[in-house]
């Protein structure tokens, strides 16, 4: 059994701090174990005390690059001993430090925001960095229980917040079996001007959404499209 969990890492850290919520940590190793041994990329937005960095950098050996991104000026100051990790100072939501990031690695396959927590700036981050995902990969929002609260501008009956709009992307994902109805332009009307929808969401590029305690997951898929179902494949040679 592979004692390297990022359970076992977080319990037994001794660098820089790193604060995650209980039910992240098994959930994690789920959701990363088949990704471990792999050479991937991975972007988190907010970095705090850069903990979480070498977590990361430690559970995926394999990992080429680990990009942490926050306002915060200080952050400018961690320093790491992994070569592998980098920190972006700057608004996440801002041009250039797109560029900066976009600079270290083109594409990721796993995005974490773990942020400022609003709404809207989950909402305009998800939007600029979900096409930066790999075919295949993972964008997490986590503390999402910030999208219920009013500080943060969201709320439970907040229709134009983040958590709506999740929850409508839900039915983007059953498109095909309502497109006679209306358009995706139409749906999402409230969320967007009318003819600029992202094209990724028009493409069909969104595969599953997982809505967890605080933490929304959402996969992406292989191949764009809307008709995911397939074709009904039948076994078997007796019937009734």
């Amino acid at each position: 059994m592979n004692e390297r969990t990022i359970t076992s890492l977080h319990a037994t850290k001794t660098g820089k701090i790193s604060t995650k919520w209980e039910s992240y940590l098994p959930y994690y190793d789920r959701l990363f174990g088949l990704l471990q041994a792999c050479r991937i990329s991975l972007l988190e937005i907010g970095v705090q005390n850069g903990g979480s960095l070498e977590t990361w950098a430690e559970y995926f050996q394999a990992g080429q690059h680990f990009v942490g991104c926050d306002i915060d000026a200080t952050c400018g100051l961690l320093a790491f001993d992994d070569p592998r990790i980098r920190v972006v100072v700057g608004d996440i939501n801002e041009p250039l430090t797109f560029q900066k990031i976009s600079s270290i690695s083109p594409a990721f396959d796993i995005i974490i925001d773990d942020g400022s927590h609003m709404s809207a700036d989950i909402l305009r981050s998800f939007m600029t960095y979900f096409p930066m995902v790999k075919p295949g990969g993972l964008y997490i929002v986590e503390d999402a229980h910030s999208l219920y609260l009013d500080h943060y501008g969201g709320g439970i009956l907040n229709e134009s917040g983040a958590c709506s709009f999740f929850k409508k992307l839900v039915d983007i994902i059953g498109f095909q079996f309502w497109s006679g109805q209306m358009s995706i332009a139409t749906y999402l009307r409230t969320f967007f001007p009318f003819q600029s929808i992202p094209d990724f969401i028009l493409e069909g590029w969104i595969e599953s959404i997982e809505f967890r305690n605080s933490i929304i997951t959402i996969n992406k898929s292989l191949v764009p499209g809307h008709e995911k179902l397939g074709m009904a494949l039948v076994s078997g040679c007796c019937k009734l």
